[in-house]
């Protein structure tokens, strides 16, 4: 199927679904109405054979999961879903992994509750999702055991276990996931630069990863509605990837060796409880501490070049808010935040011996927030909800690249508006002042051996500014059924870029103003209610338009990366009451064009087709096939001698194909025991061939390599257990 066809098709199945589905009287679910508020049963979503909490939020039509603002976040907003009214602790480790403790038993329903519907501090979203789970004191441990060897000798090994315990003095909750792996990365085509002008080939890597985390929280309640919770975290993560022996060995003419290490401690402590008949207190305390260490060389034709740094960050932060519920109508809420965040860092280079000087190469940074805030809800009506109000925040950043102090105070409104019209169409409306987080990275002096570029740390920067404006249009009807439209506008004032300064070095800085336009449409339908049962159609597609001037050679363009619209369309029928199930993934997102420093790299994915299976030959053995068809993904680079500059031309253009073969699975997963899930997995890998071509600026030859990658087999083993 040619591009036209897929796009012409996707648009005639999401014209058919808005027209076949509009005059629809939506059905009320199974539980009572609450305007606002929409209720989910796990029966529902019986058919795919959720196993735990996750796998059916993953299934809600409309709802995507947000971890919410866990990093230097001065609004403390701790994501989008409550488990039993409340958002979990702080610190306390991500939402998929909470839901995916929480067995799909255990769960009573879920409600999708809108802006206004209930006394709730929404903390900017328009959507909340509540998990209610059946009120029963439970000690629940889970668990997963996971072993993948592979054909070249390769393999990887997960485990993960769980616990909590609920119901008695004390809520208790942990968990540690442990993940390694190591695998052959096979040669690969590499892009030419403009000291390099040739088809440049990657070796054989071999290539080792690590994860290991583990979180905790115990909430202890106090009485009358009041606790207090306690949570921590550790994440480490480390990744090697250097030449193979034989690589080495032969004496490839590009032999690269990248090793990186990063470890985070955190906890939070978590006070909340009623003041009076009226007032709610919410005080958080979150503390972070980082280490991170990478060291890269390149050795090619000869020149051997190094890199190194290392870095120590803390971050802190506080946030007290009391909420005053006025009356039925009216809600007020107030309070203030503190952060701090440092940065203690240190890089060095080498480049065929010589010692790169580069401003920025030990840094150290200290930025602070203080900001008061306070929000009106004004419900005037059950169907109507709307939220004024804002920040005001000082930020104060200090920097050893810079002899003065930066400080700024910024107002920061924010408006929004959630109307619940007839047939139950919901409206949202929003306008909002943003300020984003610093990188504090981009203060330390980095260098890109690849092309032996170096990139200064920035001396100051301020936080980037936009005005996002929004409108959806939402309709939710059946068990499942969903309409949305939503369009989005998004002016950056300030955005942060790498740029030249009038030295002609590269540092990070604000530049000039960008803005970001979307409109984008989905649903999913059940095709059953048209005479065929068991068939199921989703789609989302989205447009974009973006604009700004590059700032390094002064034309208007598009933001890097920029994709004009994407595509995705998924087909699910049934036979014979759910026992075999058959489905087909279409996804394709529009050429994308990225500006670079010293190239103009322009990318197109392609189509994606995936087609998955599954037999239920019992309640307690089911077996299944997933199937990704061949891909191909092509880029044409326009490589620059040098920083691209307002009348500098490409010296070089590099041409670059990958083609990829089928991927297939074939996996059985029985139930041993109740809760036991014992799952087999054999996978085929996925050849890869790459081409790369090399021209002049006339368009001439100058080189031409190929690779060619063979499939590499694995078996999967995966015991989890959910008790």
């Amino acid at each position: 199927m040619d591009r036209s066809r897929l796009r012409a098709s996707a648009a005639m199945v999401f014209i058919a679904a808005f027209v076949v589905s509009a005059p629809v009287q939506a059905q009320a679910p199974d539980m009572g109405v609450e305007t606002g508020v929409e209720i989910y049963l796990p029966s529902a979503f019986a058919e795919f054979l959720p196993r735990n909490a996750n796998d059916v939020v993953g299934r809600l039509p409309g709802f995507q999961v947000d971890e919410g603002d866990e990093v230097r976040g001065l609004s403390g907003a701790q994501g989008n879903v409550l488990i039993n009214g409340r958002r979990p602790p702080p610190r306390s480790g991500s939402l998929s992994a909470r839901l995916t403790s929480i067995r799909v038993e255990d769960i009573e329903r879920l409600e999708l509750i809108e802006a206004g519907a209930r006394d709730i501090d929404m903390q900017g979203y328009p959507l909340l999702l509540n998990v209610v789970l059946r009120e029963t004191t439970a000690r629940r441990v889970n668990g997963r055991m996971e072993l993948e060897p592979r054909d070249n000798g390769g393999d990887e090994v997960q485990l993960a276990l769980g616990g909590t315990m609920t119901g008695g003095r004390f809520d208790l909750e942990g968990s540690i996931d442990l993940y390694e792996e190591a695998l052959i990365d096979y040669e690969d085509v590499r892009a030419a630069t403009a000291d390099n002008p040739t088809a440049r080939l990657l070796p054989d890597r071999d290539t080792t990863l690590y994860r290991r985390d583990a979180q905790g929280s115990a909430r202890i309640p106090l009485g009358a509605g009041r606790s207090v919770t306690v949570s921590g975290a550790y994440d480490s993560y480390a990744e090697t990837e250097r030449p193979t022996f034989e690589e080495v060995e032969s004496g490839a003419a590009l032999q690269e060796t990248t090793e990186f290490e990063n470890a985070d401690t955190s906890f939070g402590v978590e006070y909340r409880g009623p003041i009076g008949e009226t007032f709610d207190l919410l005080a958080v305390l979150t503390r972070t501490d980082g280490e991170q260490e990478s060291a890269d060389s390149l050795t090619e034709n000869g020149i051997l070049s190094r890199s190194a740094s290392g870095e120590e960050t803390t971050e802190t932060a506080t946030r007290a808010t009391v909420r005053w519920r006025l009356n039925e109508a009216w809600a007020f809420e107030a309070g203030g935040t503190w952060a701090l965040n440092t940065l203690d860092g240190s890089s060095s280079a080498t480049i065929d011996g010589v010692v790169q000087t580069i401003d920025g190469s030990d840094a150290s940074v200290e930025e602070t927030r203080i900001a008061a805030l306070a929000v009106a809800t004004w419900t005037p009506r059950p169907d109507l909800s709307i939220h004024i109000g804002g920040r005001i925040e000082q930020f104060t950043l200090n920097s050893s690249n810079a002899s003065d102090e930066l400080s700024l105070t910024d107002i920061i409104p924010r408006a929004d508006l959630t109307w619940t019209m007839p047939r139950d169409w919901v409206l949202r409306l929003s306008a909002e002042r943003e300020v984003g987080q610093l990188d504090l990275d981009l203060f330390l002096a980095e260098t890109n051996l690849d092309n032996a570029l170096n990139t200064a740390g920035a001396s100051t920067l301020e936080p980037e500014r936009d005005w996002t404006y929004s409108a959806e249009l939402e309709h939710r009807f059946g068990e499942r059924g969903l309409i949305r439209l939503q369009a989005q506008r998004r002016e950056v004032e300030n955005p942060i870029s790498r740029t030249l300064t009038l030295q002609g070095d590269v540092t990070p800085a604000n530049i000039g103003p960008e803005t970001y336009d979307s409109l984008e449409g989905a649903f999913e339908f059940d095709l059953g209610r048209l005479g065929n049962p068991g068939l199921f159609i989703d789609g989302l597609a989205i447009l974009r338009r973006s604009e700004r001037v590059d700032q390094l050679q002064g034309f208007e363009r598009e933001t890097s990366g920029h994709s004009d619209y994407t595509i995705e369309v998924s087909l699910r029928q049934e036979f014979a009451d759910g026992k075999y199930v058959l489905g087909l993934e279409l996804e394709e997102d529009a050429p994308a064009t990225h500006y670079w420093l010293t190239q103009i790299r322009r990318e197109d994915r392609g189509l994606e087709t995936r087609v998955n299976g599954e037999w239920r030959h019992t309640d307690r053995w089911r077996t299944g096939f997933w199937i990704r068809l061949p891909e191909t993904v092509t880029e044409e680079r326009q490589v620059f001698d040098g920083v691209r500059t307002p009348q500098a031309s490409p010296v070089l253009t590099n041409t670059i194909e990958r083609e990829y073969g089928a991927f297939y699975s074939l996996w059985t997963e029985y139930e041993v025991r109740d809760e036991v899930h014992l799952r087999l997995n054999v996978r085929t890998g996925r050849t890869r061939e790459g081409f790369t071509s090399v021209y002049d600026p006339l368009g001439t030859p100058l080189d031409f390599a190929r690779v060619d990658v063979d499939n590499v087999p694995s078996f999967n083993v995966r015991l989890r257990w959910n008790r």
